[in-house]
């Protein structure tokens, strides 16, 4: 006798595990992850027009609150682990320089931001420019929150300056 071949019996796999289990980790990552770390200091940014990315990395933030109090911040990228990590300490306007040359030599060649609120002398300004050029660096940003139209936007944006 001839016989027939078997019947294959068709195998069906039920996805929706599977798809429950990949939307609770998305609900999970999504809850948890911080995309911007917190700030040392909150200031009150003055308005500009113009708009300049700033980079994620290799950052230093020389930070001025609106009682003249100076924070210096160091964006650090890990290289082993890609974790973004934020150094900061309120220094004096005489040890600027030291920390400024510190973290320089941490960081290599970094981009220098300064966030000044809009109510703090500008005295204080004048002096941090005075010290970054001291230590070498003539080219940093201020950064200012974005003015569109009538309205200011919650937007961090920095605005050129040498």
């Amino acid at each position: 006798m001839a016989g027939r071949p078997k019947r294959r019996v068709g195998i069906i796999i039920d996805m929706t595990p599977m798809v429950d289990i990949a939307f609770l980790l998305l609900i999970f990552y999504m809850a948890t992850t911080q995309f911007k770390p917190p700030e040392k200091e909150k200031v009150a940014l003055p308005v500009s027009t113009s708009q300049i990315k700033v980079p994620d990395k290799s950052i230093i933030n020389i930070t001025v609150n609106k009682f003249d109090a100076l924070f210096v911040e160091y964006i650090i990228k890990n290289k082993d682990t890609g974790e973004v990590e934020r150094l900061a300490q309120e220094v004096k306007l005489r040890t600027l320089n030291y920390n400024l040359t510190t973290a320089r030599l941490k960081l290599g060649n970094p981009e220098i931001i300064v966030k000044a609120d809009r109510e703090c002398s500008y005295g204080i300004i004048r002096s941090v420019m005075t010290t970054l050029q001291d230590v070498g660096i003539d080219h940093f940003s201020l950064m200012t929150d974005m003015r569109v139209g009538s309205f200011s936007s919650e937007e961090e944006t920095e605005e050129p300056s040498s």
